[in-house]
């Protein structure tokens, strides 16, 4: 019910992005070249406006395309409007530079050829600067009118979908608050049925969500009010009640639907799939799957090798300063345990002492850890030395934004003593990641880490990646605990 609400809304915003580029480029074009305010350089003239229509075809693809990889099209509709605005503006100023580059690599790519195929078309920069600002204001603007339209609608009563949620323990108190989430998409909770607890109980969601009374009521509250879809929340121990639900429900004309205790096991997604006509529910599914982990995958190749190729006069002087300042080798291997459980060796610059866990065997490193070199120090406290494993990504072994990796006789531990825990590795590590950009580092508890890598997983978007690698660059960098 969810998604058709979704794919409702999602059409319009589409429609809208759509019609705002196809206004905000024709605007542009005319205002540039027929305005007042920018004068034509006499010598180039106007140049023709089906030049321009040309390219309109590859603005609008690079737009969707980038709108697409925000996450604007998919999961979480709303965003804060600022947050909104600001990522419209990002991808108005991409899409520019993706086609300035595009453009220029044609024009010059063409000057060798025949005349038959030579580009002479050069893209207006004063175009482009109008076209920025218009199209940023005018996609913004009519997304703006898309929630204000539905916002209407639902506030006259049109198109409003009833929920009432049957059973009001946690897994019914967890759906009422998605619905909650949802109130942008038409969805209100009308109340719980549920035989433990009093009528007219409120139970404290976004204000307080109603018991309307217990199950034998059912029959009764579908007949007072406009009910559009019935949750059933009970565990499968009252499956006696849940078929008399079932009777009740399907006298009326209303969308039924069974969340089974089974799905209070999940940490991360399900999916039904199908073996031969018998459906089969795939629990804890990481949502980077398809295309979308090729997309990730891509840009990780991307800015690794960059960064490595760019950063190698810096690599090779802090690889001098760690030979002329302790001795021992440049790097430091290291087992850990990433994507699926396998074990991989993680490149790091040596921090510590020759012969560190001689002693101790494997332990965390602590604040002020005597085993940490002078300049290791340095190293750590802007997280230097964890430049090498940008090698690591590149070969597939890590990714840019994820989880920590943990060594295989911490992962044993922690396996044992924290429930789920194996589920971090249902993605690849990550040099940085939602923990780390928030202050949680290898001193603090596992579990509170832990809920982090959670959030990560279950929310992942190539957007999150951004928002994770601009964080990082921010102040994600810093270790506040080697000050």
């Amino acid at each position: 019910m969810i998604q058709r609400q979704r794919k409702r809304v999602i059409s319009l915003l589409f429609i809208a992005d759509v019609l705002s580029i196809l206004i905000a480029f024709f605007y542009s074009y005319g205002f540039r070249f027929y305005g007042y305010l920018i004068p034509v350089n006499p010598e180039k003239g106007i140049p023709p406006l089906h030049s321009y229509i040309v390219v309109f075809p590859l603005f609008l693809l690079i737009h969707l395309i980038i709108f697409f990889l925000q996450g604007f099209y998919r999961r979480k509709l709303r965003k804060t409007g600022i947050e909104e605005f600001l990522m419209i503006g990002a991808n108005t100023f991409l899409t520019i530079l993706i086609v300035l580059a595009i453009l220029n690599y044609l024009y010059a790519y063409s000057q060798g050829q025949a005349p038959l195929f030579r580009m002479t078309f050069k893209i207006s920069h004063g175009f482009l600067i109008v076209y920025f600002v218009v199209a940023t204001l005018l996609i913004s603007f009519l997304r703006n009118q898309v929630y204000f339209y539905f916002r209407r609608r639902f506030a006259r009563g049109l198109d409003l979908q009833n929920v009432l949620i049957i059973g009001a323990g946690e897994m019914g108190q967890k759906i009422a608050q998605k619905f909650v989430r949802h109130q942008d998409l038409g969805f209100r909770v009308l109340g719980f049925l549920d035989n433990e607890r009093p009528k007219g109980e409120k139970i404290q969601i976004d204000g307080g969500v109603e018991v309307l009374g217990s199950l034998n009521e059912l029959e009764e509250i579908l007949e007072k009010e406009s009910v559009s879809d019935v949750y059933i929340t009970l565990g499968l121990d009252n499956y006696p009640q849940i078929l008399e639900i079932f009777r009740t429900v399907h006298k009326y004309v209303v969308n039924v639907r069974l969340i089974p205790d089974l799905f209070q096991l999940l940490t991360l997604k399900a999916r039904i799939d199908d073996l031969d006509g018998f459906p089969v529910i795939s629990l804890d599914e990481p949502p980077l799957q398809g295309v979308m982990l090729a997309i990730k995958r891509v840009f990780d190749i991307v800015v690794s090798s960059v960064l490595l190729i760019v950063l190698s006069p810096f690599l090779g002087t802090i690889a001098v300063l760690i030979k002329l300042t302790s001795p021992g080798p440049v790097f430091y291997h290291q087992e850990r345990i990433g994507l699926d459980g396998k074990c991989f060796i993680m490149h790091k610059f040596r921090t510590m002492v020759v012969g560190a866990e001689e002693n101790t065997g494997p332990v965390m490193c602590q604040p002020n850890d005597p085993r940490i070199t002078k300049f290791g120090r340095f190293l750590r406290r802007y997280s230097l030395d964890e430049l090498p494993q940008l090698w690591n990504v590149l070969v597939g072994e890590m990714s840019l934004v994820g989880p920590r990796p943990e060594r295989p006789v911490f992962v044993k531990n922690f396996s044992k003593d924290i429930p789920r825990y194996m589920l971090r590795h249902k993605v690849k590590s990550g040099i940085t990641g939602w923990a780390q950009v928030h202050g949680l580092r290898q001193d603090t508890p596992i579990d509170k880490r832990m809920e982090y890598d959670f959030y990560y997983i279950q929310n992942w978007s190539f957007s999150l990646d951004l928002k994770i690698l601009w964080m990082t660059l921010k102040r994600g960098f810093i270790d506040k605990s080697l000050s």
